[in-house]
Formats: structure tokens, C-alpha cells, sequence
């Protein structure tokens, strides 16, 4: 009797055991099916492209335009045509109007001619204004992107370093003859899109996309300034550098 009911007791235990391993590996395969059957998503655009900005790029000149070019093409305007909504701006008897550290147009009241120092692209440190006009448009010849989460960090050629910030936190103003500076930045779909004022109040914003199939990263700069009559608009691009 003690043996049939061992042998019954123990057909049991294998007989729940059975069961139970068999619902487990049910369950493992139904859930296994659920996870294949959700396709994974993949990233936002903001995020691939965050990833694809990663690198360090170099200046490819060929393609790119010239900004010195295009710097003395809007100073010319702004030479030639007097500032936009002056008043006697190239007009005889008109007040003297100048762009400050730049040189004056037009005529100073008293006639015709100015007195010395009031020519046109004259005055006190124009040289100085034009290479600080040169420095925000030029593109270093190499650009390091590294990428931190909302945080996109640039370091270029000449060791300056700008941090974008895309979650619209508070900036810290930047210290002075400090080399690192914090900068606004929002995505445009896959474009990365920059806010910043320049020394003299100018107005600059860079568009930051991938280009050329992934291989090339094309950076649009819009420069804004009141000594301008239009913006100065100059695209870089950039090769990524072998081995990236």
C-alpha cells in the first residue's frame, strides 16, 4: 500500500511539474512573439542627427563660399548706398552718417568734399572693425563635434569652444577673453539651428545639417549687423576626416 501510494504521490508531482513547465515555455514563446511582432522604433531625427553631427570635419574650401567676399560685397553696398533709412546718407547738405569704427558716407553739412578723417571707409580703427566683421564670418579650417545628450559641444581649430544647449536651459554669460562660450540652439527637423549675438550686438545664426549622403556637414551662417544694410549669408562645408 505504502508503495502504490508513493508511486501515486510521485505521479502526480511529475504530472503538476509537466504542466507547469509547459505553460512557462507557452508564455515565453507568446511574449517572444509580442516583442517580434513590435516593430522597434527607431530614433527621433533629433537624436540621429545629434549622433550623426559626431566627428571631426574639415574644411573643404572648393565648396564652400568665400566669406571675405562676401563681407566686402555688403560693405560696398553699405558704402555705395548709404545705411538703410538714413537721412542725407549721400545727399549734399545731409548730416554725416557713418558706420562707427568703419568709415563714413555722404556729405558733412558746409558742401561738398568733407573735412579730413570724413571719407568714405575712413575713420578711427576701421581696419580694427573689419577684422572683428572677418572673425565672425570666417569658418575654422576644422570643426570636433561631440555630442552630450541635450548638450552639443563644437571645438574648432583655434581652440574655441561652443556649447549648444537644445532644452532651453539658462546660459551663463561668458567670462571675459574666455574661449568657451554657451549658446541657444533648437532642432529645425534635422537641422540644428543656433541663436547668438555677436560683441557689437550683431545677429548671427548657423544652420548645422548633414549633407552629401552622411559624408559632409554644411554649416549656413546668417550674419545680422546694423553697420550692414542686408545679412551676410555664407555656407561652409565640411568633409568628415578619414577614419571617423
Amino acid at each position: 500500500m505504502s508503495s502504490n501510494r508513493n508511486g501515486t504521490h510521485a505521479q502526480i508531482f511529475w504530472s503538476r511539474f509537466i504542466f507547469a513547465l509547459a505553460l512557462m515555455v507557452a508564455f515565453a514563446a507568446a511574449f517572444a512573439a509580442k516583442q517580434s511582432a513590435e516593430p522597434t522604433k527607431p530614433p527621433t531625427s533629433e537624436t540621429a542627427q545629434a549622433q550623426s553631427l559626431n566627428g571631426t570635419w574639415k574644411l573643404n574650401r572648393d565648396q564652400s563660399d568665400d566669406p571675405r567676399e562676401k563681407l566686402r560685397s555688403a560693405m560696398q553696398d553699405r558704402d555705395q548706398n548709404g545705411p538703410m533709412g538714413g537721412h542725407g546718407g549721400m545727399g549734399g547738405g545731409g548730416v554725416m552718417v557713418g558706420i562707427p569704427g568703419i568709415g563714413g558716407m555722404g556729405r558733412p553739412r558746409g558742401g561738398p568734399g568733407g573735412g579730413p578723417g570724413m571719407g568714405r571707409g575712413s575713420g578711427a580703427g576701421s581696419e580694427e572693425q573689419r577684422e572683428k566683421l572677418r572673425d565672425l564670418v570666417e569658418a575654422p579650417d576644422q570643426l570636433t563635434v561631440t555630442q552630450k545628450g541635450p548638450e552639443i559641444d563644437m571645438a574648432d581649430s583655434q581652440s574655441h569652444e561652443r556649447s549648444l544647449f537644445t532644452d532651453g536651459r539658462k546660459l551663463e554669460k561668458p567670462k571675459k577673453d574666455s574661449t568657451q562660450t554657451q549658446v541657444k540652439a533648437h532642432w529645425e527637423r534635422e537641422t540644428l539651428v543656433t541663436e547668438e549675438k555677436g560683441p557689437n550686438g550683431e545677429k548671427i545664426s548657423h544652420s548645422y545639417e548633414i549633407v552629401g549622403e552622411g559624408k559632409q556637414l554644411a554649416d549656413t551662417l546668417t550674419l545680422e549687423s546694423k553697420k550692414l544694410n542686408t545679412p551676410i549669408i555664407v555656407r561652409s562645408v565640411y568633409e568628415r576626416a578619414q577614419g571617423e
